[in-house]
């Protein structure tokens, strides 16, 4: 059963809840945990971040 869409959240929000390991693990390794899962989210979609913070296609065809 979802719950009832409150009228000040975004269509476009995701929540995800993570382990406490992940965040520990992404803060040893000096990356944020949004950033990880922004980018996890973009490879799913077959997209990757460039040094820009520009998204491009996996396979590095320009679009």
């Amino acid at each position: 059963m979802s719950k009832p869409k409150s009228q000040f959240q975004p269509s476009n929000v995701l929540l995800v809840e993570v382990p406490p390991q992940f965040i520990a693990l992404c803060e040893a390794s000096d990356a944020s945990p949004q950033a990880a899962l922004r980018g996890m989210a973009a490879m799913v979609c077959g997209l990757r971040y460039d040094e820009n913070n520009r998204l491009l296609p996996l396979d590095g065809s320009a679009a």
